[in-house]
């Protein structure tokens, strides 16, 4: 059933129906409460439809995606994984139950968006999961001891956090030695901003960011302000010489790889706004010009998202 076509509470249930997978249940409250406050507050951003965001926010697919980007560079299985930034829950459930992950996570409440929290432990508890396991806490102070986890993951969360060198320090403090962390973000050297799906020219300053967005597109520049546009890969490489240069660290990858394999297969989700992106992505590919594309735009340092991967030194 497409989400437009929704219009009361029994279509708000086939709906979920519709969206559920054997490895995770979305219930018909998560997905209300994902459409009245993440949708309403995004639809004036980002110009699309607040159901429609709630389902691309609650799609078990996404996590089944992203567990491949991140079992490239580690195996799932039986390993003890933390998430920064558990959101909405649905990775959490997913990935702990259909990729045998011992899955903790860090949300903290009271911040941003106050019914992110809700929806989380609404799903965990319907999915037969202890709500437990997700902690009220930030990636800059995880209440975890040193060389907790196998695997530290997080995705668009590091760009709204308060200080983001302290969560990668933090990330790769609670790793065990041998273990793997994955944080993917937007790098804002390249041209497109997901929170608003909007183009940009490459972002220096957030100030600039904050102008732009109010009179080239005419939108509420107030969440702009609260991006940290500074992450984007001379960034993170200078993050991670500092942290390296006492803890020992291999960087595998920051996404360039991955960003040049999506564009020759025109591979771009069509979720949220990033439908634009898609088209524009299919019709380079059919002129032949994707792989050249993406050549120049890696050479720039614009590719998005970035896929920060470190492994921990050490023996695992």
């Amino acid at each position: 059933m497409p989400p437009q076509a929704v219009t009361s509470d029994e279509d708000l249930q086939r709906l979920a129906q519709e969206l559920s997978t054997p490895d995770c249940l979305i219930t018909p409250s998560a997905l209300a409460r994902a459409r009245d406050g993440q949708g309403r507050y995004f639809e004036p951003l980002m110009h699309v439809a607040p159901l429609r965001f709630a389902t691309d926010l609650l799609d078990p697919r996404r996590a089944h995606d992203q567990a491949e980007v991140l079992t490239a560079y580690a195996s799932l299985s039986g390993k003890k994984l933390l998430e920064i930034g558990s959101g909405a829950g649905v990775t959490h459930v997913v990935w702990s139950k259909s990729y045998n992950v011992d899955a903790w996570g860090v949300e903290p409440e009271g911040e941003g968006f106050g019914d992110t929290a809700e929806i989380a432990r609404d799903l965990i508890r319907a999915n037969g999961l202890d709500t437990a396991r997700i902690l009220n806490a930030t990636g800059e102070a995880l209440p975890f001891p040193d060389a907790s986890f196998d695997i530290v993951y997080s995705t668009n969360v590091l760009e709204h956090t308060n200080d983001p060198a302290q969560v990668l320090r933090e990330a790769i403090r609670v790793l065990k030695p041998g273990g793997l962390l994955q944080i993917i973000c937007p790098n804002y050297l390249s041209y497109f901003d997901g929170h608003y799906a909007a183009f940009h020219p490459p972002i220096f300053s957030n100030a600039f960011f904050r102008w732009w967005i109010k009179w080239v597109w005419r939108r509420d520049p107030a969440f702009a302000g609260t991006i940290r546009t500074e992450i984007n890969p001379p960034w993170v490489r200078r993050q991670l010489r500092t942290i390296g240069k006492t803890v020992p660290i291999t960087v595998h990858t920051l996404g360039q790889e991955k960003f040049r394999d999506r564009m020759r297969a025109a591979d771009v989700p069509g979720m949220r706004g990033l439908s634009v992106i898609a088209g524009l992505v299919s019709f380079a590919r059919r002129l032949g010009l994707s792989a050249a594309a993406a050549n120049v735009m890696i050479t720039l340092q614009g590719w998005t998202p970035l896929i920060i991967t470190v492994r921990r030194d050490g023996a695992g």
